[in-house]
């Protein structure tokens, strides 16, 4: 007899605490399940619209109407492609043609010497030793060589100047002679001759370029001949 009522106690016990659970899950899905999905079927109804058939209705209130939100147009895009500019090769004939030549200027060509009518022929005066009686002589030729008389000829020598016309007949010279001599002077003392074809004794332009004598003394050029200028 005692096993048996304790059979029927742990059945007994075992059928109660399985129907407590029961009774508790059912009361967890009423209040708490249940409820939850009801809102949510509430929410996502059509406003306005008819209640879903075999749904209960729960008070809650006055449902919020929401406003229809009508969705914006969709925005029109332009699309702007750039036209890409081409590059012109560097190696290509317009760039070549186009490019500026790096050319540098040429220099400045000198000033040119100015061309006299006369000039001295270089090498032709003879120095010899004269203390005695010193002096100078020379020529005057044309182009050709030949005696040029009516030429004027200066002579710049110890601050003094001279002048002597080639072939003046008065002085009985040859044609196309001219001669300088220097009595007054100390032919012993060194100096500078400078001997210039000019315009004339009046107008001391310059027909050649002077001709300078560095004067060293009678001793060894006291007697200086055979000085030629000659016309272009």
């Amino acid at each position: 007899m005692k096993s048996r009522s304790k059979l029927a106690l742990a059945i007994g016990g075992i059928v109660g605490g399985s129907l407590v659970a029961f009774c508790c899950g059912l009361i967890l899905t009423v209040m708490v399940i249940v409820p939850a999905r009801e809102g949510r079927d509430l929410f996502s109804r059509p406003t306005g619209g008819p209640a879903a058939v075999g749904t209960p209705s729960v008070g809650v209130g006055p449902i919020a109407r929401r406003t229809p939100v009508t969705p914006s147009p969709a925005p029109s895009y332009s699309v702007i492609t750039a036209t890409p500019t081409p590059r012109r090769s560097s190696s290509s004939p317009a760039a070549s043609a186009t490019a500026t030549p790096s050319v540098q200027p040429p220099p400045p060509s000198p000033t040119p010497t100015p061309r006299f009518a006369f000039f001295y022929v270089e090498g032709s005066r003879v120095e010899e030793l004269q203390c005695a009686h010193p002096y100078l002589q020379g020529w005057v030729r044309d182009a050709g060589g030949n005696p040029l008389n009516g030429v004027t000829v200066q002579w710049q020598y110890w601050n003094n100047t001279e002048f002597a016309i080639s072939g003046d007949p008065e002085l009985v010279w040859q044609p196309g002679e001219f001669k300088f001599t220097y009595y007054g002077a100390n032919p012993h003392t060194a100096t500078d001759f400078i001997l210039q074809v000019v315009a004339s004794a009046d107008d001391p332009t310059g027909l050649s370029e002077p001709l300078v004598i560095h004067y060293s003394g009678c001793d060894t050029m006291g007697q200086i001949t055979n000085i030629v200028f000659k016309q272009r």
